[in-house]
């Protein structure tokens, strides 16, 4: 006997087949990248520069990114607002905290990405004069 798909199922299928068809590739690697750096909080595992260790200066921070391009360094109950956009293409990230602390301006660049999971980042500022290494880790 056969079993006939029920029109939801073959509505969904549909539906899912047309949206993929729309989106470009780029326009799904970025919605990836968008998505898991939003999904959860971000702790920085490593910082060096210069081949100096900053990592311990990070230790309290959690980062939260958001869709609408904000990131939150998060130190208990102070939470300091800066900008982040991620190009897929490029493979690079780029963070921006105005008129903060020495540690967060730390960040402050655009970063190219030469590993990556969904839950960790491996990056070098693209400024070709700053020697520096940053890994993200989610929390």
């Amino acid at each position: 006997m056969k079993k006939l798909l029920s029109p939801a199922f073959v509505l969904a299928l549909l539906t899912i087949a047309i949206s993929v068809a729309h989106c470009s590739k780029e326009e799904i690697q970025q919605n990836l990248i968008t998505r898991a750096m939003t999904d959860g909080q971000w702790v920085i595992q490593q910082f060096t520069e210069n081949s100096q260790d900053y990592s311990s200066e990070f230790t309290p921070y959690v980062f939260q990114f958001y869709e609408n391009g904000q990131v939150k360094a998060i130190n208990g109950s102070t939470n300091i607002t800066g900008t982040w956009t991620g190009d897929a293409n490029a493979r690079t990230i780029k963070a921006t905290f105005p008129s903060v602390n020495n540690t967060l301006q730390r960040l402050n660049d655009t970063w190219q990405i030469f590993n990556n999971t969904l839950t960790m980042v491996e990056a070098n500022p693209t400024t070709p004069s700053r020697s520096a290494y940053l890994k993200l880790v989610k929390k």
